[in-house]
């Protein structure tokens, strides 16, 4: 079975992106590039709410080097319900219910899925148990506003703790298991 990663950078106070969607605080330097290069190797799809396919999809395709190709060249699945087309390359378009199709995905044959930003999708696949990894990079910055990750949902979650790096710059990577898988 595929596995379901949610891979995000928050800040101390568990923000991913600050007010205006601002990610200007976030620390990517070389540790984080290999670690983001060593992590997702196994990954070949991911998947995004609307508001962050947009950004990913504005930004992107545009940029070069090895995340750029990556990025370009992975399949996406995109959630939304307003979205009419989505035209980034190697894009599907997903507007039914997101828990059958997350199942679907983890069932079929391929790598691991990540899940990038999306908090609102997040929230979907927690409340849904589809979750098998949480990987955060906490950034050493309070912004005291912003879009939280995590917004809150019917049920605690338990985690066991699997990894933890810290890089140079203070980044502390952090990787958590539901306690039930």
């Amino acid at each position: 079975m595929r596995r379901l990663i949610i891979w995000d950078m928050v800040t101390v106070d568990g923000f991913f992106e600050g007010p205006d969607r601002n990610i200007s605080w976030f620390v990517f330097e070389e540790e984080i590039e290999s670690y983001i290069r060593e992590t997702q190797e196994k990954a070949d799809t991911l998947i995004f709410g609307r508001a962050t396919y947009e950004l990913m999809a504005a930004y992107w395709p545009s940029e070069q080097g090895w995340i750029a190709d990556f990025m370009n060249r992975i399949e996406k699945v995109v959630f939304s319900h307003t979205l009419t087309s989505a035209d980034w390359n190697n894009t599907k378009l997903f507007d039914g219910n997101v828990a059958e199709e997350i199942s679907k995905l983890k069932t079929g044959d391929g790598g691991d899925i990540f899940v990038f930003g999306s908090a609102d999708l997040t929230a979907t696949l927690m409340a849904h148990g589809l979750i098998d990894e949480y990987r955060l990079g906490i950034n050493p910055v309070i912004l005291g506003r912003g879009t939280p990750l995590f917004k809150g949902g019917p049920n605690r979650i338990p985690l066991k703790h699997l990894e933890t790096k810290t890089l140079r710059s203070g980044v502390v990577i952090l990787h958590y298991a539901p306690e039930s898988r």
